[in-house]
């Protein structure tokens, strides 16, 4: 029975290291048929570890499960987030969310389609998915407590997370050296790293591979010299002496490995929470340095905020070249997310106290964004903030409970004389500060491959100091150690360990005394034993309950999301067939019937969509392959070129089938609103089908909603307004094109085109922003057409700030364009005055000299054409055009000395009035 349970147990921890192992190198775990297996393996290792239970030296109770309560009340949150409760209800416990199923659903869908009842979350299906995740950590912590509660297993996990971290860095390097490597696991986008998509999510794997490395070497430091890593009489001299020790081989070449790894995975924020991991694993920022650790803090505090300030490029071509500063990079100022968290923040109170759902920030920001740039934030790039996003006012408290127990744990732990736990409590200590500070700029704990081992490595904190350490229970093949004898053979280690259990023995009579009712942490009674076998038996049959309930579910996510990305990839080779789309409409038909997301609502409109624009091409009756090819094309929805119905096949009596498949995906993206209903998708299939629509009212209202969604996408703003204009929103389009100009004023002169030959339904000044980059640029436009909007040019003069430049030459170029709009104004003398100040800013630049010497000409002010035309050939003697300026004013003053002009009869008729 022994030799049994020993294997089922080393399966079982070997089950368990493996799981974070094969995550990171599968996207780090993201897709749903990565976790669906890896929660098999939970499962499996939960089952093989039970055996535990009858072991006194894997099992002393329910206290070593106590990391249950936390992740417990996490996955309960997360749940009643995804349940459907009165409408009334949500409003008290999530405004925001009652918001978004009211609000933002008026005109979208009518009274009766809107729900009465609808759960907290604002996209309940991937708050459900989170929440069967969450589900098996409780297996996972279970095992894990059960598995490394006796010391024999500690090094192997401690080994496989240090060996984890490395293999990402080892796969980094090898991408960084060979980009057009071509694995799985990679993928092409420039901010990827080894098998993680995010670069800052590798960075969360290569400090937990420092924390466990760095904790494999302090337990051997302890086993060979009685000395702690973070004790004050440590030096770090003393670590050369590990080299000679085969044990410590792993922990040496792990860490340099993954120190190695953050520096060429380029993450600031990896780099910096390394460096606080290793202040605060040597304890220098902990009661036992005493007050030296505040200066350290300090130091350690400013470095940090230099590397996130400071711009730098950590790559592999930063290292060859040993070049770290570089103007390009971006830096925690540049990137946007200061500006963003702002918005995440007024999200986060809006939603107060419950949250908005787990998994759902990518959407619950999105009606409270004014500040964030650039393009749609999934994620805060803030964990904690997220978090509070998500979770509201309990995850907060579940969030400091768990913590509060894990410290209280390291605390307690401190105390063990057996070395592996000190090398347990350093990698932990490592490992807290490296993810506290790292999700303040990312959120790579939620990487199922980061979350595994932040669970299993806390469990196993947990769980070796209820064991005390190691102390209370049998070390089986102590004997067979030698390291473990070298250690015992140490008169203080052996003092020290002996000391402990003596003081065990004497606590625990009044210790039993004392919790009356209360499960002892061990106890020789045989009623003592088989109450907390009982009160841990009692829990695995919950957990594994609950674990097994929720397998099917991730089971059908799974499923679900294969499903929807085989077809997007894919998709590109079958919309061109309508038999192949024809199957895909009804396999996504099938997959919603049993499990609705939102992904494949979208897929189910754009498929419903395609075969709609084949349908039609058909409708227009093409005559050969290639006239088809045309027809196809200008039935883009974004830019259709073609009117509709087609003509001739409009004549029929019969319904279209493009019509049918048109109103189809319409209809599929009205019915995934109430599954999420802040989606942007949905939205935007709905006004690309208006196009081929009579007008809906719904389309006027989701494009109020995009400009909103989009409000600080300059981009997305541009193509919005267009579409607006193309399905004759004219007033939403003006004001959509203003805002987008706005945010970025150089779209003016994409946007100019559009205007020119719509001058009636966009006019100008509706517009063109109050910005006067994008006046300028549509100022210098307006100049070229055959008919000069006068007013808008007007406009211009009076807002265009050319002091606003930031260079002399933008400064003159602005000049010359206000001297021509004055010019063209017949306001003389401020063009002649605008053209001297260009030429003032750019005295070398013979193109505004030889402009205003043009307009002096055309105002016949031709002194001081001539005096233009003369410093301008002595100031380029080689442009002979000032010299034609010259020669041309001499011929008009010698032309006008020979023939004087005749005096003009004031009587005489106007040539107009002669010709009319």
């Amino acid at each position: 029975m022994s030799v049994l349970r020993t294997t089922l147990l080393w399966i079982s921890a070997t089950i368990l290291v493996l799981i974070p192992f094969c995550l990171a190198a599968d996207f780090g775990g993201i897709l749903h048929w990565s976790q669906y297996p890896a929660a098999l393996g939970v499962l499996a290792a939960m089952v093989l570890s039970l055996i535990g239970l009858t072991d006194s030296t894997a099992s002393s109770g329910l206290r070593q499960h106590k990391l249950l309560l936390p992740l417990g009340l996490l996955v309960l949150l997360a749940w009643f987030q995804s349940l459907t409760l009165p409408s009334g209800i949500v409003g008290l416990l999530s405004p925001g969310s009652q918001t978004a199923y009211s609000t933002w659903l008026d005109g979208l869908l009518s009274s009766p389609q809107q729900p009465s009842s609808h759960s907290i979350s604002v996209s309940p299906t991937d708050t459900r998915h989170v929440a069967l995740l969450l589900t098996f950590l409780l297996p996972l912590s279970f095992a894990a407590s059960i598995v490394f509660h006796a010391r024999n297993h500690l090094t192997m996990l401690l080994s496989a997370i240090a060996i984890t971290g490395a293999s990402v860095a080892i796969l980094g390097f090898y991408r960084k050296l060979d980009p057009t490597a071509d694995l799985w696991f990679f993928t092409s986008k420039s901010n990827a790293f080894a098998g993680f998509v995010n670069r800052n999510n590798a960075a969360l794997m290569l400090n937990f591979g420092m924390a466990a490395g760095l904790g494999l070497l302090s337990w051997r430091m302890m086993a060979l010299h009685s000395i702690e890593l973070d004790d004050p009489d440590f030096e770090f001299n003393d670590l050369l002496s590990l080299i000679s020790d085969r044990e410590s081989f792993i922990g040496l070449l792990t860490s340099i490995t993954c120190s190695a790894g953050l520096l060429v995975n380029g993450s600031r924020g990896g780099v910096v929470a390394a460096i606080f991991g290793l202040v605060v694993a040597f304890g220098y920022v902990r009661p036992r340095r005493g007050l030296i650790g505040l200066p350290i803090l300090a130091v350690v505090i400013a470095i940090s905020v230099a590397i996130l300030t400071v711009p730098m490029q950590l790559n592999l071509e930063t290292i060859s070249r040993l070049e770290l500063i570089s103007a390009n990079a971006d830096t925690l100022q540049k990137d946007g997310r200061l500006l963003h968290w702002q918005d995440g923040w007024n999200a986060a109170v809006s939603y107060l106290p419950m949250g908005s759902g787990v998994s759902t920030y990518g959407y619950s920001y999105l009606p409270y964004q004014s500040q964030s740039p650039g393009s749609w934030f999934e994620h805060a790039d803030n964990l904690w903030l997220e978090m509070f996003v998500e979770t509201g006012l309990p995850g907060l408290v579940i969030a400091v409970l768990l913590f509060a127990i894990l410290l209280r744990s390291l605390k307690r732990l401190s105390t063990s004389a057996d070395p592996i736990d000190q090398g347990v409590r350093v990698a932990a200590w490592y490992a807290i500060a490296a993810v506290v500070v790292s999700q303040f700029f990312d959120f790579g704990l939620i990487m199922p491959a980061n979350l595994f081992v932040a669970v299993i490595l806390a469990t196993a904190v947990v769980s070796r100091q209820v064991a005390g350490g190691g102390l209370q229970a049998p070390m089986p093949d102590e004997e067979d150690d030698p390291y473990h004898a070298m250690a015992m053979a140490d008169p203080e280690y052996a003092l020290a360990m002996a000391a402990e259990e003596q003081a065990l023995e004497e606590a625990e009579p009044i210790q039993t005394k004392k919790t009356g009712n209360k499960i002892a942490l061990q106890s020789d009674t045989r009623l003592g034993r088989l109450t907390a076998s009982i009160g841990a038996g009692a829990i695995a049959v919950i957990v594994l309950l609950v674990s097994v309930l929720a397998a099917p579910g991730l089971k059908a996510d799974a499923s679900s999301e294969s499903l929807v990305r085989r077809i997007q990839h894919e998709y590109s080779g079958m919309k061109f067939r309508p038999e192949v789309l024809e199957e895909v409409e009804s396999l996504l038909k099938a997959n919603l019937a049993e499990n609705p997301t939102v992904a494949a609502h979208v897929q189910l409109a754009s498929t419903q969509r395609d075969r709609g624009r084949l349908a039609e091409t058909l409708e227009w009756r093409p005559v050969s392959i290639e006239q088809a090819g045309e027809i196809y094309a200008k039935t883009n929805l974004n830019e259709r070129e073609l009117v509709y119905p087609p003509p001739l096949a409009a004549m029929t009596h019969d319904r279209l089938k493009s019509s049918v498949h048109y109103e189809d995906a319409w209809n599929s993206s009205l019915a995934g609103l109430p599954e999420c209903p802040l989606s942007q998708a949905l939205r935007a299939t709905l006004v690309e089908l208006q196009s081929v629509r009579e007008t809906q009212p719904e389309t006027a209202v989701a494009v109020q909603h995009l400009a909103k969604f989009y409000s600080t996408e300059p981009m997305r703003l541009m193509r919005l307004g267009r579409r607006a204009f193309m399905i004759g929103d004219y007033d939403a389009a003006a004001g959509i094109l203003r805002d987008s100009t706005a945010l970025r004023p150089d779209l003016t002169s994409r946007l100019m085109p559009l205007l020119r030959v719509n001058q009636t339904s966009l006019p100008l000044q509706k517009v063109i922003p109050e910005n006067s980059r994008a006046i300028e640029i549509a100022a210098a436009d307006v100049m070229l057409w055959d008919e000069p909007d006068q007013e808008f040019l007007q406009y211009a003069t009076q807002n265009i700030q050319c002091n606003a430049q930031t260079n002399l030459a933008s400064r003159a170029k602005c000049q010359a364009l206000l001297s021509r709009i004055h010019f063209s104004l017949k306001q003389n003398e401020a063009a002649i005055k605008a053209g001297e100040e260009a030429i003032r800013l750019e005295p070398d630049e013979p193109r505004y000299r030889v402009q205003l010497i043009e307009q002096l000409l055309i105002m016949g002010n031709r002194p001081e054409a001539l005096r233009h035309a003369r410093m301008g050939r002595q100031s380029d003697p080689e442009d002979q055009r000032f010299q034609k300026f010259i020669d041309r004013i001499a011929e008009l003053d010698r032309k006008e000395v020979l023939e004087p002009a005749i005096p003009r009869d004031e009587h005489a008729p106007d040539i107009e009035s002669i010709l009319n």
